[in-house]
């Protein structure tokens, strides 16, 4: 037998449970990384910008937005995030009136706006410019 490759020759049942094995351990850790990642999800609380200020956006023309009856431009590599905090195009909110927090750079472009959730609405009233997010 030169030559020839050698093959698993362990019994097919063998084979069977082994895979069985893997595959539980997979779902198993599955479940345990989404449980973990809910968990977290749930009780995190985002932290915003001492500068950040309250508002309600709605769609100008992209790349401009009305805050609180003020049209502003979204700044060069500015970001929109979402209530998970993952970051969204623009596009997404063009077509609706949200409450948000929102940062302005040192031009009084729009560096960065948070959708916030009605929890995070109800927690961060209105705040005059650079009272800051606590407010």
């Amino acid at each position: 037998m030169s030559g020839c490759a050698r093959f698993d020759v362990r019994p097919l049942g063998q084979f069977r449970r082994t895979h069985r094995a893997s595959r539980i351990l997979a779902w198993a850790s599955a479940l345990l990384a989404a449980a973990v990642l809910t968990a977290l999800e749930a009780g995190a609380d985002r932290n915003f910008p001492a500068k950040a200020q309250r508002g309600e956006i709605s769609a100008h023309r992209y790349p401009y937005y009305t805050i609180d009856k003020q049209v502003r431009r979204l700044a060069v590599g500015g970001k929109i995030y979402n209530e998970h905090n993952m970051i969204v195009m623009p596009a997404a909110v063009q077509t609706q009136k949200l409450q948000v927090m929102y940062l302005l750079d040192a031009n009084g472009e729009l560096a960065a706006i948070w959708l916030l959730t009605p929890a995070e609405a109800a927690k961060y009233r209105r705040s005059k410019p650079g009272a800051g997010a606590n407010t």
